[in-house]
């Protein structure tokens, strides 16, 4: 596969007004229509001539092209005959030194089609006159069957041709007078077989549509309708006629469809600005990026393709909608068909189709294209990221299968996805792409039912701290989910690894830890700050205190789970200082900030109770890790013992082991003695100013302790 078309140099973004009709490029205008008599004129009718000749040495043939005919008009091309006209239009203005025009006119008694291409010669008046005989195969051109023409027969009887080259007419009634003559019996008769040429001047002179149209036209089309019933249905087909056509036709600078009963009026142009193509019509611009390449068929593509190709390099456009990636697009053969591709907007290609091009064949020559279509949409598709949204190509992906989805979008979605897996394709949190497999995935609790949680994502996106190597929460919509899903299990089929991180996605605790991992000092009290803001966004009933990891700053310096039966905010600002090395206070950086005091509150971390606060004291002091104690840390225990009731102070030291070894008491001489060295102050033990004070209790400041003091000393 090979580019071939640069999309980028803006060859087929040429801008054209309704109003620049003089501006425009065209076919030799200096050229005077050609009468019957000239060369092309001359032609038509020896080939009329032939052609009855055939149809009286082999009367068959009759029956066998008016079938052709009927079945081709009221078939699958019944309702294609703009189609098939703009297309032919289309042919003719390749290799015009600049992109032309095209003009589709309804009337009350005719459909016109014009353009300002190069005039018809006479291989291709032949093939009008034939079927199955175009001359197109292995050109840029898009019509090759030669049965596009035979359309028309479902909305007229009389077709006529205008070409500055020559001008000719088919007629039913006079193909039937004329073919009765050599077929009495015939039942049926063919009408686009046999051609009269016609004086092009004659005719403007009755129709000055005709004449406005031949002022700038090479090539005319004129079809006198059947009935109302016709020029209805074409007024439908003009109406729904897919703007989107000129995206594939770099030669068309302007098409035109107007008229019918409603005045339809439609101008639609084509422009590049800065890189994307702005398609408008009626002053509504849609914006597209184009990506194309060519591919080299293989021997068994090229013995599966139609007999009427012999090109060996057949081109591939993707055009991506950008304001419509999440719409799922269809298969192409320069007008849509009826085969989904589901990935976003067209994938254009001279598919096999059948004679109608409604439906793509099953076959080497369409698999190898799609296979082919897979890697160029692969290879372009990271460039439909954007920095604000580093996620929006994944919205050109295929949904996943469905009943009904055709053989050929399974196709091309399990290729895509193939060449996928293990490319970078998916935004880290700093909008990098990186491979499947090298990404960690939020918690499947914010993203249960393809409904992401948005604000827990946002707190924890907020952080410029987190971590890069986890998905950007900008693929975290429902559709995007959906897409992911795919890629991710296309990637274990590949590859045969199964991580943890990739299923079930990371669990909560993993997901917030992420924040605080390997943090200290001051990004550490930051990092806790998040995680705790984190933490208390999501819904009560899908987080648990355990099951949200390590992530409180204690005052220690240690991290500890927010579990309200172990982790306290200190009481006072006095707490904060006091409580400098402890694995249950919250350390002062998160205590003193207001979010994150009620965020804490939010999970169930309430300051300390006098009977916590004291049995936090004693846990400390009485287990000997603080060493030595301070004298602030004794009046600090001792106070606080004072809060609680003398019962529940007693039973909380003696709880403690080894309390006896470091209990302190303060005496009259000021210093903190173990408990068992003091004596409380009495008969024995004389006052402040006696011989014991350094064994003698201070009972000025143990105060009401001195109700237990009795059982400990």
């Amino acid at each position: 596969m090979r580019p071939e078309y640069d999309f980028s140099t803006g060859e087929r973004g040429k801008f054209f007004h309704a109003n620049a009709r003089l501006h425009l490029p065209a076919g030799d205008l200096s050229q005077a229509w050609a009468g019957p008599d000239e060369d092309l004129g001359t032609h038509i009718a020896e080939e009329s001539r032939n052609a009855l000749n055939a149809y009286a040495a082999l009367p068959r043939l009759i029956r066998e092209h008016a079938n052709l005919e009927h079945d081709t008009a009221h078939g699958g091309y019944a309702h294609r005959q703009l189609f098939e006209l703009v297309q032919n239009s289309a042919d003719a203005l390749i290799g015009l030194p600049e992109a032309g025009r095209i003009a589709i006119h309804l009337t009350d008694d005719c459909l016109y089609s014009a353009d300002n291409g190069g005039p018809i010669d006479r291989e291709g008046a032949t093939a009008l006159l034939s079927s199955h005989d175009s001359p197109k195969r292995g050109t840029e051109e898009i019509g090759r069957f030669g049965l596009g023409f035979k359309s028309v027969l479902g909305v007229t009887d009389a077709p006529e041709f205008f070409s500055r080259s020559g001008s000719f007419s088919f007629n039913r009634r006079r193909s039937h007078e004329r073919l009765r003559r050599v077929a009495p019996h015939a039942e049926r008769f063919p009408v686009l077989r046999l051609a009269e040429p016609i004086d092009p001047d004659a005719c403007r002179d009755r129709d000055h549509v005709l004449g406005e149209l031949m002022d700038w036209a090479t090539n005319i089309v004129r079809l006198p309708l059947k009935s109302d019933a016709v020029r209805n249905g074409l007024e439908t087909q003009i109406r729904e006629f897919p703007p989107e056509f000129l995206l594939f036709v770099k030669h068309v600078g302007q098409l035109t469809l107007s008229g019918g009963h409603s005045k339809l009026e439609r101008t639609i142009e084509l422009e590049q600005v800065d890189g994307e193509y702005l398609l408008t019509e009626s002053e509504t611009p849609t914006r597209w990026t184009l990506f194309g390449c060519t591919h080299s068929l293989s021997d068994a593509a090229r013995a599966d393709r139609r007999s009427l190709d012999d090109g060996e390099i057949v081109p591939i456009w993707w055009a991506a909608p950008l304001d419509r990636l999440a719409e799922p697009g269809r298969f192409w053969a320069f007008f849509p068909t009826m085969t989904a591709s589901l990935v976003a907007g067209i994938l254009n290609a001279p598919w096999k189709t059948n004679e109608d091009r409604q439906n793509l064949l099953p076959g080497p020559y369409n698999d190898e294209l799609i296979a082919a279509a897979a890697e160029m949409i692969a290879d372009n598709l990271p460039s439909l990221a954007t920095v604000p949204d580093p996620a929006r190509h994944l919205d050109a992906l295929p949904r996943r299968h469905e009943s009904g989805d055709t053989d050929h979008s399974d196709r091309l979605r399990r290729h895509l996805l193939l060449n996928l897996c293990q490319r970078p394709i998916l935004p880290d949190q700093d909008g990098t792409l990186r491979t499947v497999g090298s990404l960690n995935y939020p918690p499947k609790e914010l993203t249960s039912d393809g409904r992401a949680k948005e604000e827990p994502l946002r707190r924890w996106a907020q952080f410029t701290g987190r971590p890069s190597n986890w998905l950007h929460h900008g693929a975290i919509t429902r559709e995007r989910l959906a897409r992911l899903d795919q890629l991710r299990r296309q990637w274990i089929s590949v590859t045969g690894n199964y991580p943890p991180s990739l299923s079930p996605n990371a669990p909560v605790s993993e997901w917030l830890e992420a924040l605080v991992s390997g943090k200290t000092g001051h990004a550490a009290i930051e990092a806790s700050k998040a995680a705790l803001l984190t933490a208390a966004a999501i819904r009560p009933d899908l987080r648990h205190p355990q099951a949200l990891g390590d992530i409180v700053l204690m005052t220690n310096r240690t991290w500890h789970a927010p579990d309200p039966d172990a982790v306290f905010l200190p009481r006072d600002a006095e707490d904060t200082k006091s409580e400098s090395n402890t694995t249950s206070v919250v350390c002062v950086g998160l205590a003193l900030d207001d979010d994150v005091r009620e965020a804490l509150n939010q999970l169930g971390i309430k300051p300390l109770s006098v009977e916590s606060r004291f049995r936090h004291f004693a846990s400390r002091l009485l287990a000997g890790t603080v060493n030595p104690p301070s004298d602030r840390d004794w009046r600090r225990f001792w106070s606080s013992a004072r809060d609680v009731e003398p019962s529940v102070a007693e039973a909380t030291i003696t709880d403690q082991r080894n309390w006896r070894s470091h209990l302190c008491v303060h005496t009259q001489a000021a210093i903190w003695t173990p408990s068992h060295q003091v004596l409380l102050p009495g008969p024995i033990v004389p006052g402040p100013d006696g011989r014991d004070q350094r064994v003698a209790v201070d009972l000025e400041l143990q105060g009401t302790t001195r109700s237990f003091l009795t059982g400990l000393v």
